[in-house]
């Protein structure tokens, strides 16, 4: 199943039929189907967890899609094709989906290295892309502004100015951040953005350093955090990256007032951290428990097709990404590239992460969907929202228990 460079041909009914769909190969669907091609990172450590969220997310659209008919009379056929976390990888699928598989939309997306480089190697195309991944503001900047991109995932600002808000709103207000990030893209220019953030706020910078995602132990980086003993540590990586770092945070003894990330809200935290994790606070986009009527509607689905799992936000966001691709479809009444964008700038889906429309973004983009956050704490076990107040299922607590008193 993570073999570098398959691909999975699905255009079924039932999800039992979906899984019996994961083919190595060619296409075994009718020519009469409508192909939309999927780039998602599946086999590398650092990314795998969230490109099979949103894998999950793109099956129960596609089996609700094909269970109602399809659109336009035909059926929906999804490729999946593993980038490997390698961005000539990403660029070879992106290319075979577009040029071979003559896929009417491209979608998924994670990585904003890999995200780059790919649109670079296919803008000459020009294809329609709708894009749930990057972050980073040097994709927004380069292809924010084509026509024919549509990105749904924040960018960079939309994270770290939630980060700076929300630190502004703790009592007593902490004084020493100490921020820590990920040597590509995503990591490097997110630190740009909130270290400029936090000083026109008056916080003081007392650590400032970048780290190799994937490294086998970050006790080195933890232990001169501990010296310079920062009110808030705050750091941006992958899943694998956090889980490691909270472990030997807790063996060497470090306690910030405050644990801060992004995107805490991965399906292993929990059972990899236990009460490790406890505390942890992270700016995300989406979690189970907040109280939207179509997050309550959508959760009972997800159940039913993934029993006993909990979704991270990749879900619900793969999930709304084909959703209303196919529903631009259906509103155009054609693939034609030029229609099917038309439709897609008047998109207005209740999607479970809420209301889902396209608009201008603040440095330059034509098409983004989602520009507000949330911060979220675990506590006891149990991730809840503690910013803004708005959406608040809990309170935050601050500062953090150190090791020896939990």
């Amino acid at each position: 199943m993570k073999k570098k460079g398959f691909r999975f041909v699905l255009g079924l009914c039932g999800m039992g039929m979906i899984l019996a769909g994961f083919l190595y190969g060619g296409s075994v669907m009718a020519q009469d189907t409508i192909k939309i091609g999927a780039v998602l990172p599946l086999s590398k450590a650092a990314f795998a967890q969230a490109g099979e969220e949103q894998r999950r997310g793109l099956l129960m659209a596609l089996e609700e899609i094909n269970q109602a008919g399809g659109v336009l009379g035909k059926k929906v056929e999804l490729i999946i094709e593993d980038d490997t976390g390698e961005p000539s990888v990403g660029i070879a699928a992106a290319e075979k989906l577009l040029t071979r598989d003559k896929v009417v939309a491209l979608i998924g997306g994670y990585s904003s290295t890999i995200t780059f480089a790919q649109l670079n190697a296919i803008q000459r195309l020009e294809p329609f892309v709708a894009w749930v991944g990057a972050s980073s503001t040097k994709v927004e900047h380069e292809f924010g502004p084509k026509r024919w991109f549509f990105h749904y995932h924040p960018w960079d600002y939309h994270r770290q100015s939630t980060i700076r808000d929300f630190l502004l709103t703790i009592s007593p207000r902490p004084k020493t951040i100490a921020v820590a990030y990920e040597d590509g893209i995503y990591g490097t220019t997110s630190r740009d953005y909130v270290v400029k953030y936090l000083k026109e706020k008056g916080f003081e910078i007392v650590f400032d350093e970048r780290f190799k995602s994937g490294s086998s132990d970050f006790t080195p980086m933890l232990t001169k955090i501990k010296k310079a003993n920062p009110d808030v540590f705050y750091w941006v990586a992958y899943a694998g990256d956090t889980t490691l770092i909270m472990k030997q945070s807790k063996e060497i003894d470090f306690n910030p007032k405050l644990f801060l990330s992004v995107a805490i809200n991965f399906p292993q935290y929990k059972d990899s951290l236990g009460a490790t994790g406890d505390y942890v606070g992270g700016v995300d986009v989406w979690i189970p428990g907040m109280k939207l009527k179509e997050t309550v509607k959508w959760m009972e689905k997800f159940k039913k097709a993934y029993p006993g799992r909990t979704p991270e936000y990749w879900v619900p966001l793969a999930y709304t990404n084909l959703m209303t691709v196919v529903d631009a479809i259906k509103r155009g009444g054609s693939t034609e590239k030029e229609k099917l964008i038309a439709a897609m700038e008047k998109t207005d889906y209740n999607s479970p992460l809420g209301k889902m429309t396209f608009k201008k973004s603040e440095e330059g983009g034509l098409h983004q969907a989602i520009d507000e956050q949330i911060i979220t704490q675990w506590q006891a076990g149990v991730s809840h929202v503690v910013y803004p107040a708005s959406k608040a299922t809990g309170k935050l607590i601050y500062p953090t228990p150190n090791w020896k008193n939990r």
